[in-house]
């Protein structure tokens, strides 16, 4: 099986923000430079999903690279073997990109 059939199609912001949040050992108090805590807790239960501005702001809160959030996004488990799927799919698309 490829690795592309092994990622998740759709990203789910919500959860990656919690468990990233979490990981830092943040409530969403501690995000109110970012946005909202409306938005915040929207984003969270899955009811919106954050334009790239949001994820940003919320990655520069966290301290972390936009991208770490929007990667932790398509990978369910937050596991070492999602991320390195996930990693591999990545570099695969970017490659062909790139040298296409």
């Amino acid at each position: 099986m490829s690795s592309r059939k092994r990622v998740p199609p759709q990203a789910d912001f919500g959860r990656a923000l919690q468990q990233l949040r979490a990981a830092r050992g943040l409530v969403q108090e501690d995000m109110l430079l970012a946005t909202s805590r409306r938005h915040i807790s929207r984003i969270e239960q899955g009811h919106q999903v954050p334009s790239i501005r949001t994820i940003e702001m919320l990655a520069e809160q966290m301290q972390i690279h936009p991208l770490t959030l929007v990667a932790a996004a398509y990978c369910p488990g937050l596991d070492a073997a999602s991320v390195s799927e996930l990693l591999k799919t990545i570099k695969t698309d970017l490659k062909g990109i790139v040298s296409g």
